[in-house]
């Protein structure tokens, strides 16, 4: 293994510093940014970036390209390599070793472009799949009880697994049946406040969670400050192993545990296996084969975070190609349904108004 280049090390550090400081990046991006620079690093055998130029550009994408990795990978790489460069230019010792125009072979064709900029076939669980694995996860234990109101939150809230963990019992509004998501205290995708009402899905779903709230409060003694799904409790069993033996007062670290409880819920359920992320895929299709107007619709969608209703339509919940087919065969031109789409679009402008004027 090459030894890694020691100027290369101290201005990386700079640029990660320059990320988080000057550019607000978090310290996840950073993480991935910091993959991306890393993997032309080891393709070079650490060699000095001072000596970057076309031809390293090229044979880098080559070697990308040859190891089969996913378009979009490689788009984020070289997008990433290329931010780097760029910033590393104008940055005294660089700038007469590193030639912009050498930057840009870094670019992909205009074909690769369009493969990494495609929309991924994304497999997730039906709503009737989900309602299985819940009805087959036993409620026992107050750890059982812990992973079964957990799944079935995420189906009714399609919330993200980094802010599940760090959910307070204080963040749920028991009469409004809904989650306060404040960023100052969630840890929300990109720092923005979500209001997340319960979605009405499933087959008891919502219940299972109130239930699961009530005994946090009334057998746990849980108070407004204690996480919404706590970690396990681990001690010693009679043998002086390490065992769980309950719950803890303390938030999860990592979503980790979360993927763990998902993967051993469906496989219980002798059904393929899904993260958390991909119930809210679940939710998206929910949206279409309810029908929503387009009010609803906005709502929907602005319950999952989505500032605009375009991030819905085209980042989840794509249409299986049956689906696309019947809609298009089916589909008829009704003179009426103009007026019902103009209705909603005036109801929508009034709410729109009336907002705006409070």
């Amino acid at each position: 293994m090459s030894k890694r280049h020691p100027d290369n090390e101290r201005i990386k550090h700079r640029y990660f510093e320059f990320l988080k400081q000057a550019d607000g990046k978090s310290e996840q991006t950073i993480r991935q940014i910091e993959k991306a620079i890393l993997r032309f690093e080891e393709f070079t055998g650490f060699a000095d970036l001072k000596s970057f130029d076309q031809k390293r550009a090229i044979d880098f994408k080559s070697a990308l390209a040859k190891e089969n990795l996913a378009p979009a990978t490689i788009l984020s790489t070289v997008h990433a390599l290329k931010r780097f460069l760029g910033w590393l230019a104008l940055q005294p010792g660089y700038k007469s070793r590193i030639r912009v125009n050498d930057i840009e072979y870094l670019n992909l064709s205009e074909k690769d472009m369009r493969a990494a900029s495609a929309p991924a076939d994304k497999k997730y669980p039906t709503l009737q799949m989900i309602e299985k694995v819940v009805a087959k996860m036993p409620g026992e234990t107050p750890i059982q009880k812990r992973d079964r109101a957990l799944i079935a939150f995420t189906a009714i809230t399609g919330i993200r697994d980094g802010a599940l963990i760090s959910l307070k019992l204080k963040h749920f509004d028991i009469d409004r049946k809904l989650i306060l998501q404040n960023p100052l205290e969630v840890a929300t995708k990109f720092g923005k406040r979500i209001d997340t009402f319960l979605f009405p899905l499933g087959d008891g779903f919502e219940g299972v969670f109130l239930e699961w709230v009530r005994f946090l409060r009334g057998n746990q003694l849980f108070a407004d400050h204690d996480p919404l799904f706590p970690k396990t409790a681990v001690g010693h069993d009679e043998n002086d192993c390490f065992t769980a033996i309950g719950l803890s007062r303390e938030h999860w670290s990592t979503a980790s545990p979360i993927r763990a409880i998902f993967k051993s819920a469906f496989e219980a359920a002798g059904l393929l296996t899904y993260t958390p992320h991909r119930l809210r895929d679940m939710i998206v299709s929910e949206m279409y084969a309810r029908k929503l107007t387009i009010a609803e619709f906005k709502a929907w969608s602005q319950n999952l975070g989505h500032e605009g209703a375009m991030t819905t339509l085209t980042s989840y919940g794509k249409l299986s190609i049956e689906e696309q087919g019947e809609l298009v065969r089916g589909t008829q031109r009704k003179v009426t349904g103009n007026d019902e789409l103009l209705d909603e679009a005036l109801e929508i402008a009034r709410l729109l108004r009336s907002r705006r004027q409070r």
